[in-house]
């Protein structure tokens, strides 16, 4: 009698880490499990027309960065001989609906984003105004696209931004002043009717965008504001760094960017900033070691270089790419990194590029789908996930892991 117990102790024992550690494959074509509490989830959202990451902290606490919301033909033209992208899943769905219907999916709390952060004033990131079908809140005088339309479907406790209130004295190059001065119209109404917090981008912050829900319990999570509109902090002597220093900075390099550290994992978005004056590598040198990264720039020529890699060392990366464009990203920066071994991951590289340089595409471990770096509790591991971006099942097409942070 005791040998049978023992014997289907054993049994049960094995049945159960088998469902604890599935097989790599074992997960594809099923539909990502759901968030749990401990686990720090950081998803890139892909459309094919904008960057947006939705992050889900141990404790269910949200936040959004960006909400980009591009519109134009994926035919060729003069500006882009390949044409562009598809749109995911199809043309007939405005990116800011993919967003909202992803975010509902995934996010714990469902009905408000905790914290909406934008890195920087571009329409890739914020969304265009250009659009005559984007419709206007009147009572509010603004053009609903990117967050602004985003608020509508899931309001935002609260709203962050690099200039926060003094958009009149920041630069905004390409996006252009009437789409901040629409953005701002947005803040003011919402944060004077609706109760929604708006609030700048504190350079050194580690609690700016802390845990709401039971933040006692994860004492080795926080989020360190790292850099912005040029200057950086160096957490190692505290003290902030004026890279440009008076010289003429551009949108791109404005960009917010921080680091989130949940135990000994470490992951770093920045927005577009780039290798001008050495920002990035003095980014990276204050930033240290990390296991993950959202590429700057969507991996354009100017961004990753070797000082910057070298100093950040990610164990993966997750690259937003929306054109056929043959430098975002950049296909000498793919062949590159590859050979650094870290693992990349596109969201959404346009057929023609595929077709014309498979060679090059075959180092990313992926080249469409969503994005998902899910971390167990206490940092320890990580996985990563790509999801079908075509549909709204969000069915997993590649597993990687579990990788062991550093």
């Amino acid at each position: 009698m005791r040998r049978v117990v023992v014997l289907v102790l054993t049994i049960c024992l094995v049945a159960a880490a088998a469902v604890a550690k599935p097989k790599r494959g074992s997960l594809v074509g099923k539909q990502l499990p759901a968030w749990s509490e401990g686990y720090l989830d950081i998803h890139t959202i892909s459309t094919g027309r904008g960057e947006c990451l939705l992050i889900v902290m141990p404790d269910g606490t949200s936040m959004v960065v960006d909400a980009g919301e591009l519109v134009y033909k994926s035919k060729p033209s003069k500006k882009s001989p390949y044409g562009m992208a598809l749109p995911r899943p199809n043309n007939d769905i405005r990116p800011t609906d993919v967003y909202a219907d992803y975010i509902r999916n995934f996010m714990p709390y469902k009905d408000t984003i905790d914290y909406y952060h934008l890195s920087h004033f571009h329409m890739d990131h914020m969304g265009s105004i250009r659009y005559k079908r984007w419709k206007r809140f009147e009572k509010g005088d603004y053009i609903m696209t990117g967050p602004t339309e985003l608020y509508h479907q899931i309001p935002f406790r609260e709203a962050n931004d690099r200039a926060y209130p003094d958009y009149e004295n920041s630069i905004a190059q390409a996006t252009g002043v009437d789409a901040m001065s629409n953005y701002a119209k947005f803040l003011d109404y919402h944060s004077k009717n609706d109760g929604m917090k708006a609030s700048k981008f504190e350079l050194g912050a580690t609690n700016q965008f802390a845990l709401l829900h039971n933040p006692s319990a994860y004492p080795n999570f926080k989020i360190e504001n790292v850099c912005v509109n040029g200057k950086v902090w160096d957490r190692s002597n505290n003290k902030i760094i004026n890279v440009y220093n008076g010289r003429t900075i551009r949108e791109n390099a404005s960009s917010c960017g921080f680091v989130i550290r949940y135990g000994k994992f470490d992951f770093l978005t920045a927005g577009d900033i780039g290798d001008y004056y050495d920002y990035e590598y003095v980014v990276a040198k204050a930033v240290g070691k990390v296991d993950a990264v959202k590429a700057h720039h969507h991996l354009s020529p100017h961004s990753m270089n070797e000082k910057c890699m070298k100093e950040l060392q990610p164990q993966v990366m997750s690259v937003t790419s929306f054109g056929n464009r043959e430098i975002q990203p950049d296909q000498s920066k793919l062949g590159f990194i590859s050979k650094l071994g870290c693992r990349m991951y596109c969201t959404s590289v346009g057929e023609a590029m595929l077709k014309l340089y498979p060679k090059v595409y075959k180092k990313c471990r992926s080249v469409s789908g969503h994005i998902v770096f899910r971390v167990e509790p206490n940092g320890e591991r990580f996985w990563v996930y790509v999801l079908d971006d075509f549909d709204s099942e969000y069915r997993i097409k590649l597993v990687d892991g579990p990788l062991k942070a550093k």
